[in-house]
């Protein structure tokens, strides 16, 4: 499993006079990207060409102003994308568009990765699992990596949730050989599979850096990143999946993706856009 937070350069930190550290809540966060705008760098990368990519931000801002009952609620169907606590998530998101790069539409994530791997900006939200690839331009680039909880916005839930999508092995009910199917699956799930999981490595011979989620898993060997990502997800009391897999999958990427670049190329729309949501919303089929 990985964390999704707030990724910067330690090294741009340092340069910036930036101590992550005092970056706790929105006031703090909006000072920071300020400071790195002044500086002419991009403050927050982004990229949501995929159409999945600011999922990540809506729901972690989602869960920062209402809380992760209103959002996993709200993802099931039981609140309103009408309502005016959705309104306040976008009105949010807006006081972040000045510290966005502009091509946020043209880029997918591995693009917006790219500026804060070449230094041309200072933080991005994005999942960690990204941090294979600056170990894949250097050791010191991957060194150079951390992360910190997305901050406080409303004291009431304080830094509770987080995104922290689990992956995990699956057996089809009617396969051909669910007794084989059972035993991987035991296998896979316990330290023997999990560690092999984790001594995997890429196409030039390095160790993928990954995280397990077995709570008896051995984390002594887990280099300083990894150690940052467990400690981002232990101070969360509520662990979500991601957007699109905490909801309808018939709604997630044909709705909300598009809704959120339409939001990209018109922020005033914002409440047609939410209209629209809650309309298609309520044209689903009934689950079978």
């Amino acid at each position: 499993w990985y964390p999704w937070g707030m990724h910067f350069r330690k090294s741009m930190f340092k340069d910036l006079g930036l101590n992550a550290d005092n970056v706790t809540n929105w006031d703090e966060m909006l000072k920071m990207l300020d400071g790195m705008k002044k500086k002419g760098l991009v403050g927050w990368a982004a990229g949501d060409k995929g159409g999945w990519e600011a999922m990540g931000t809506f729901d972690i801002l989602n869960a920062r102003i209402n809380g992760y009952q209103f959002h996993v609620d709200l993802l099931a169907g039981r609140e309103k994308w009408t309502d005016a606590k959705v309104t306040e998530v976008f009105t949010h998101w807006s006081q972040l568009l000045p510290y966005m790069n502009p091509n946020v539409l043209d880029l997918e994530w591995d693009g917006a990765m790219q500026l804060l791997l070449q230094k041309k900006a200072g933080s991005m939200l994005m999942g960690s699992w990204f941090g294979g690839n600056f170990k894949e331009q250097s050791q010191a680039d991957y060194d150079d990596l951390s992360i910190i909880p997305f901050p406080e916005i409303n004291p009431e839930h304080g830094r509770d949730t987080i995104d922290a999508p689990i992956d995990g092995w699956c057996v089809a009910a009617n396969g051909t050989n669910n007794d084989g199917g059972a035993n991987f699956l035991e296998f896979a799930g316990g330290m023997e599979g999990v560690t092999a999981t984790l001594a995997a490595k890429d196409a030039n011979g390095a160790l993928i850096p990954m995280t397990s989620a077995n709570s008896g898993q051995d984390t002594s060997t887990y280099d300083a990143f990894q150690k940052e990502q467990l400690a981002v997800m232990g101070e969360a009391k509520y662990i979500t999946q991601f957007l699109d897999r905490d909801t309808r999958p018939d709604f997630a990427g044909p709705v909300v993706g598009p809704a959120i670049q339409s939001w990209f190329k018109n922020p005033k729309d914002v409440s047609k856009i939410q209209d629209t949501l809650q309309a298609q919303w309520d044209a689903l089929p009934p689950l079978a």
